[in-house]
């Protein structure tokens, strides 16, 4: 986990906008945008390089515990949802 507060910003604020998408109710957001996003920013991370993907994963599982429920668990599932394990983790 970096101990750069620039990258644990950005990371924080990431996250918090995935799960607003994931999490928000439908009156809030239409459903299809909130896929259309998710699925972009999915498409964005899977791309890393391998050792990217893996840095970026770790830093986020070393983030989820300051996340409140229900965006805690979201957040835990981000590695394995949005591609950055690889099929050997």
């Amino acid at each position: 986990m970096s101990d750069d507060p620039i990258f644990t910003a950005v990371l924080d604020s990431l996250l918090d906008c995935l799960a607003f998408f994931e999490l928000c109710d439908d009156e809030t957001l239409h459903p299809d945008v909130a896929v259309r996003q998710l699925d972009e920013a999915a498409a964005r991370l899977s791309g890393l390089e391998p050792d990217d993907r893996a840095r970026l994963a770790a830093a986020i599982s070393a983030r989820a515990n300051s996340f409140r429920p229900p965006y805690r668990q979201f957040v835990e599932d981000v590695p394995e949802a949005f591609g950055l394990l690889d099929e050997d983790d």
